[in-house]
Parts: structure tokens; C-alpha cells; sequence
């Protein structure tokens, strides 16, 4: 066989811990998993996709199936606009753009503006497969200091001294994967330091639809227009497979995006946009939100419920306001990599939390919990499982 050759970004990208587990759990679905990131498969809304579907095809007819404008379909760059101001984000046309997800937005920004061994700064512990994606395209990635608050002011203006950073890379809300939410004070204070370095931040804001509790803080772009680029996706509101993002960027960073994009996916599917604003313009699709809130909400405080009961002394966690995560941090000592083999063997699974950070020191003491995909009626069941083999392992 012929040797293929690989780039240095597909060497730098090698299958991980996450990619390893999804493989196992794809041979074992009797597995209580709280290790996906993914909607509740009873909620993803078929009967209503079906019916937009039929919608679109009769307002738009054939044209939905045609090639499109590369930055979006028109009635869902409106949709968007209307969205956006929910959240106290005023766009202009020039900066607005409906990406393949919020994963393909992440990616054509990454084209437009990395060159190998650029550095991006990121949240400790941050999304695992961001920072998969950054080093792709041969950037260092550094980790910053971060509380339960986010990243650290101090700390985020000391890295921004030593380092000249491409960007900043954060998930302000319902942090994947703490679930942490970083409060206004604290926004405007980051907004600052970015304005003030002329630095740009990504704000991955993925989750902000599914809040459970608390009133919403302004999206950290609000507070620094000019030097942000703002992801958003309806993935965990609608359906992942349809891979519809909105993008809000710099008109000229976005002009660049848009001449890479036709080279990529030349648009996101126009039949799936439109399915996408009749979604985010009718009542069906907002009756369809609140069910999803109503039933994730339930089913974290049935894990924080069950953490809380079952989980042995030494173990610390904090119950988000929104998203689909827990964090949970174990003694020193505790080992959730060496831990899940054996918990898969008995059944359970989860995401050792070294896989979220971008350094090389040992992190083996955390977990992420995922609560979306789990059936409510597994996860008491499920935890108690997962926290017997804590106890045995401290």
C-alpha cells in the first residue's frame, strides 16, 4: 500500500479520549452515558422538522433545493437579527453570517485568521474540541487561569502581555464543561482588557436558549462589538443534524470568511436555513423550547439530586443555572481516567476532565457529567453506580 501522506494539522489532531469513548459506547447502548453532549434523542422534534419542511416547500418552492448566497438565506439572516436581539446584540448585514454549525463557524474563523504557530489564548478547562481545532491549523494553545467566575481578569491581561495572541477563545455561558456562567462585572472587565490590548475574543455561545434558572447576562460581545466574533447555533435547540449557526463578526474579518467558505461548503444548505427560520419565526418552535427547558431543568436536578446523595465525601461540584453539564472535581489522588475503563465494564460513562484542558498537567481528578442525553429514569440509577466506584477508587 502506498504511504499517504498527512499535514501537520491532521498529525497534531490524533483520536482522543472523547473520540475513543463515543467509539466504545457506539458497541454498548445498554450504557448509562453521561459522557454525550448531544439533545435527548425523545426530543428532537421530527413531527415539527416534517411539517416545516413541508412549509418551506410550499413558500419557497424548488429554490430551497438551488444553490445560495454564501452568507445566508435571506429570511433566516432576519430570523437571526430578531434572535440576536434577545440577547442585547444589535448586527449590522455587513457582520451577520449563517455558518455549518457552530463547529464550521469555528473552523472558517480559524482559516481567516491562523498561521502556524500563532497562539490562542483559552478558558482552564476550556472545550476540548476547540482546542483540537486550533491546533489543526498549528497555533499554541494556552491556557489561562480561570474561577468559578471564568477566566481571570488578571490573569487573561498578564497572558495578553506575554503572548500576542491571535485571540481569546471563551464560552462565557454555561461553560462546556463546568457549566459555569461568567457574570456581567466580569464581562465588561474581559471587554476591557481585549479593547484595551486590540486583541479579539470568540465568544462560543452554543448554550444561552437552554436556561433553567437566573436571569441571562448581556453576551459578552455587547460589550466589545468591534473585537468580537460571536457563535451561536440552534445544534441543542432544533437538531444537530440540520448544522445551522449564526455568526457575528467584524464586516472585514467576515469578508474574508466568506471567500474561504466558497471554497469549503460554497454555503450552508439553504433547505435547512429556510426549515430554520420557519422555526425561530413561529409559535410551534417556541412551544418546542420551553418543553426542552422544562424537561432539561428536571433532569439536572435530578443529577444534582443524585450527585448530592451519592457521591462520597472529598467530591465538590456547583449545579449550573442552564446548558447540559456538571463539573465535578475529585480529591487529590482521584483518577478519573484510570476510573473509566471500569466504570464502562459496569456499565457507566462519563468524560474524565483532562480531556478539557489545554496544558499538560495532570488534571485526572475531574469529570464532566452530561444530563441532556441521559433518560431521567437511568440517571439516579446511573450515578449510583458511577459514585460506588468513586468511593472504592479514593
Amino acid at each position: 500500500m502506498a504511504l499517504v501522506k498527512r499535514s501537520s494539522g491532521a498529525a497534531a489532531v490524533a483520536s482522543g479520549p472523547i473520540d475513543d469513548i463515543f467509539a466504545a459506547l457506539a458497541k454498548r447502548p445498554d450504557v448509562v452515558s453521561f459522557a454525550v453532549g448531544a439533545p435527548d434523542p425523545a426530543l428532537l422534534p421530527g413531527e415539527l422538522v416534517s411539517a416545516l419542511s413541508r412549509d418551506v416547500i410550499g413558500k419557497y418552492g424548488s429554490a430551497v433545493l438551488q444553490y445560495g448566497m454564501t452568507q445566508g438565506f435571506g429570511p433566516l439572516l432576519d430570523e437571526a437579527r430578531n434572535l440576536l436581539r434577545t440577547r442585547g446584540i444589535r448586527c449590522s448585514p455587513d457582520s451577520l453570517h449563517i455558518s455549518t454549525g457552530g463547529s464550521g463557524a469555528l473552523h472558517n474563523v480559524c482559516l481567516a485568521l491562523l498561521d502556524p504557530q500563532d497562539v490562542v489564548l483559552v478558558e482552564t478547562p476550556t472545550y476540548g474540541p476547540a482546542v483540537k481545532e486550533f491546533r489543526s491549523h498549528g497555533a499554541t494553545v494556552v491556557g489561562v487561569p480561570s474561577d468559578d467566575f471564568g477566566i481571570v481578569p488578571e490573569a487573561l491581561e498578564e497572558a495578553l502581555a506575554r503572548y500576542d495572541a491571535a485571540f481569546v477563545y471563551l464560552l462565557p455561558t454555561f461553560q462546556n464543561p463546568t457549566g459555569r456562567t461568567m457574570p456581567t462585572p466580569r464581562r465588561e472587565q474581559i471587554a476591557q482588557i481585549v479593547v484595551g490590548h486590540d486583541t479579539l475574543v470568540i465568544e462560543d455561545d452554543v448554550y444561552a436558549d437552554l436556561r433553567y434558572r437566573g436571569v441571562a447576562p448581556p453576551a459578552l460581545v455587547s460589550f466589545a462589538p468591534d473585537n468580537s466574533v460571536y457563535i451561536t447555533s440552534l445544534s441543542k435547540t432544533l437538531a444537530p443534524a440540520l448544522r445551522v449557526g449564526i455568526t457575528v463578526m467584524p464586516p472585514d474579518l467576515l469578508r474574508s470568511v466568506l471567500a474561504l467558505k466558497q471554497g469549503i461548503d460554497m454555503q450552508t444548505s439553504t433547505y435547512c436555513q429556510a426549515i430554520a427560520a420557519e422555526f425561530l419565526g413561529s409559535a410551534a418552535g417556541a412551544a418546542h423550547l420551553a418543553r426542552l427547558v422544562e424537561v432539561y431543568s428536571a433532569k439536572l436536578d435530578t443529577l444534582a439530586d443524585a450527585v448530592e446523595r451519592h457521591f462520597p465525601p472529598g467530591f465538590q461540584w456547583v449545579a449550573p443555572d442552564g446548558g447540559m453539564f456538571l463539573w465535578v472535581e475529585g480529591p487529590q489522588g482521584f483518577d478519573a481516567d484510570a476510573l473509566l475503563g471500569t466504570a464502562l465494564r459496569e456499565g457507566v460513562a462519563f468524560l474524565p476532565g483532562s480531556a478539557f484542558y489545554a496544558d499538560d498537567a495532570d488534571h485526572r481528578n475531574t469529570m464532566r457529567l452530561s444530563f441532556a442525553n441521559v433518560p431521567g429514569d437511568d440517571i439516579d440509577r446511573g450515578i449510583a453506580v458511577l459514585a460506588a466506584l468513586c468511593e472504592e477508587a479514593t
